[in-house]
């Protein structure tokens, strides 16, 4: 019973954060602000490919050095690999105030330029204290997309908000145009991963991200977390997304060095840069 009427107070809470940003956002003109912005990058790239990169532990500082002169769009933590690497992020995505709330992740998207970052106004509580530039966007987040999934090809309309923040950047490089997209550093595999029935399982695999060291523990000694990623709810937006692309004329290609994304057409990293010298 205390614990429902936790959960309740917290969910009352989060409406109230959630609507208080909306209007704080809205008054202060960045809401007409961010739509101009998102109408001036519509199909501003159209036809060209871009690389929307993943945190996952095959990410490398080695690939994404090749990735300078493209287009790409990163999220959430990737400034923790920038001491290995000149590359920088031309556009960056985060939308989990979770994530945000976490200790240093403020200061370290606030470490970094890039042409835009791109945040869901429902958190701008939190998301106010990255520095500028930001793009607010309205997105459309319920639990009943993950069984009647949507795609927006137009963010300035709407964007639907589905297990991952990587759903949020292909919708944005559709937004722009793009007709090629590649995934990079998107495993989609973790050390614990959480079922549908709410069950957490742990996985053969003992990192979680970049830079992760992986977990030597035994089955003996260790925990199981109170929370996992759930890998399902992130196959459900993908699958979505594969099916979207073949229908609407852009493709969406898997180029990460592993990992147990199989929802996408494989190309190898390397075979895309064999004729650029």
């Amino acid at each position: 019973m205390l614990n429902n009427i936790k959960r309740i107070i917290r969910r009352l809470i989060n409406f109230f954060l959630h609507c208080v940003s909306v209007i704080i956002v809205t008054v202060s003109g960045k809401r007409k602000e961010s739509l101009n912005y998102l109408k001036s990058v519509k199909d501003k790239y159209k036809g060209q490919r871009c690389f929307v990169i993943g945190n996952g532990p095959s990410l490398t500082a080695k690939d994404l050095d090749r990735l300078k002169g493209e287009i790409t769009f990163a999220s959430n933590r990737i400034y923790k690999i920038f001491d290995s690497t000149d590359w920088r992020p031309t556009y960056f995505t985060i939308f989990d105030e979770g994530v945000a709330r976490a200790e240093g992740v403020i200061d370290g998207i606030n470490s970094f330029n890039c042409e835009m970052k791109f945040v869901r106004e429902e958190g701008q509580y939190i998301f106010g204290k990255i520095n500028e530039p930001i793009c607010y966007i309205r997105s459309h987040s319920s639990r009943k997309y993950l069984d009647n999934p949507n795609f927006s090809e137009n963010m300035v309309e709407k964007a639907y908000s589905i297990a991952t923040v990587t759903y949020i950047s292909l919708q944005l490089a559709r937004h722009m145009g793009f007709s090629e997209i590649y995934l990079l550093g998107m495993d989609n595999q973790y050390a614990y991963s959480m079922l549908r029935d709410g069950t957490i399982v742990k996985n053969d695999n003992g990192k979680d991200y970049f830079g992760d060291k992986a977990d030597k523990s035994t089955g003996e000694s260790e925990t199981m977390p109170k929370f996992a990623p759930a890998t399902w709810e992130m196959d459900a937006a993908y699958n979505f997304a594969e099916k979207y692309s073949r229908e609407h004329n852009f493709r969406i290609y898997n180029a990460t060095r592993g990992g147990r994304l199989e929802t996408f057409e494989r190309v190898d990293f390397d075979s895309l840069f064999d004729n650029i010298k």
